[in-house]
């Protein structure tokens, strides 16, 4: 209520903010993916690579809530340095209007309360009519998710919601590695037990320099 009395407000408190010297009118396919990378994985390069095999400008939206094991600094670095060598990709934090607290908190307390499915519904809604058009996006790509029920509930919205207001739904089958899909989950397993060999096969060196880097 009070956003739609304010206007323009998320243009002025987000867009604005980051992507005032941008212009993506100029682009024929411009795509996003809503990202938390906790940590950045070969699974999530892989989607991305997949998503510029279709678009020819790729949003990549790292979510900016602090309610992972790794700081949203950690996350947003991860997937910058990961992505550097790729052209045509632009990493912006997710900001307080895509995948956030105050739209869907339980994608952050992976939990499927009574609220969930209006709340999905708020949060993707307000992306496809307050933050797509002004971005010209025309492809949300998500990754299959075969294990998180409210992550699954997420999807099966936007395949619900998205496509009548223009924007196309991509969903991309994970990478595997050695026959086990690659997750964040399971990195984090390996780094617990400090299973160098396996974190090895799972995420780039760009993500091992700076979990290893002493800052983590």
């Amino acid at each position: 209520e009070p956003l739609e009395k304010k206007g323009d407000f998320i243009r002025e408190l987000y867009i604005d903010k980051y992507f005032k010297d941008l212009d993506f009118t100029k682009r024929q396919k411009t795509g996003c993916i809503v990202m938390n990378c906790n940590p950045f994985t070969y699974g999530h390069r892989y989607l991305i690579e997949q998503a510029l095999d279709i678009v020819d400008c790729l949003l990549i939206f790292v979510v900016e809530e602090d309610k992972s094991v790794f700081s949203f600094e950690e996350r947003f670095a991860m997937v910058s340095d990961g992505v550097r060598d790729l052209v045509n990709v632009v990493v912006i934090p997710s900001g307080p209007f895509i995948l956030a607290q105050t739209t869907f908190p339980e994608y952050f307390l992976k939990i499927m309360d009574g609220e969930i499915v209006q709340n999905v519904e708020n949060d993707i809604t307000l992306f496809a009519e307050r933050i797509a058009p002004y971005l010209n996006i025309q492809y949300r790509f998500v990754g299959e998710e075969p294990d998180d029920m409210v992550t699954n509930e997420y999807n099966a919205a936007m395949k619900r919601i998205l496509p009548p207001k223009g924007i196309k739904v991509v969903e991309i089958p994970r990478k595997k590695q050695n026959g086990r899909h690659i997750s964040a989950s399971l990195v984090r397993k390996y780094l617990e037990k400090k299973d160098t060999d396996r974190l090895h096969e799972l995420i780039p060196e760009t993500t091992l320099k700076i979990l290893f880097s002493g800052n983590s």
